[in-house]
């Protein structure tokens, strides 16, 4: 794991991404798989997913994966762990973040989702941000202070469902 402790807590949270990437690709193997084979003869009790609904469901997963794989692609690169280490440690360039989250990370080589939207707080020497990805393929969003990102909030179990003992 990196040293930097910014670029450390990113990684913890693509491989949450790399989690529905593997899901993903196995629906995108099922689906691919569904296409490739032919309708089963005689007549099944019910009709076979149209390949039109088959082909907007493999692209569906398609977009869903290579949204995935940017991401997890953004959280490698180690420059990200130390533009957010350099505001951490500076409230000016922090201020500068602020102003313009896109553009600041474009100056340094960073580029961003256009779905993503940053909101970077400064107050004082505290420095806080909160990455939104409005992205209806792939919504997320996490809390980042100067000491790293925030875990996610673990889901509540499905209802009937008892939640797991803490290990």
């Amino acid at each position: 794991m990196p040293a930097n402790p910014h670029q450390a807590t990113l990684q913890r949270l693509a491989e949450l991404h790399r989690a529905d990437l593997a899901d993903l690709h196995q629906q995108a193997r099922r689906l691919r798989e569904m296409l490739r084979r032919r309708p089963p003869w005689p007549e099944p009790p019910k009709p076979p997913l149209s390949r039109e609904v088959l082909s907007g469901d493999l692209a569906g997963v398609e977009r869903a994966i290579a949204k995935h794989d940017r991401i997890v692609e953004l959280a490698r690169d180690e420059r990200v762990g130390e533009v957010l280490q350099a505001v951490a440690d500076d409230p000016d360039l922090a201020r500068e973040a602020a102003a313009d989250p896109s553009a600041f990370a474009a100056r340094h080589g960073i580029d961003l989702p256009a779905t993503l939207v940053v909101t970077v707080l400064v107050a004082g020497r505290d420095v806080s941000a909160r990455f939104s990805n409005a992205d209806p393929d792939m919504p997320f969003e996490v809390a980042w202070t100067r000491d790293g990102f925030q875990a996610p909030p673990v889901p509540d179990p499905p209802p009937g469902r008892a939640a797991a003992e803490p290990v």
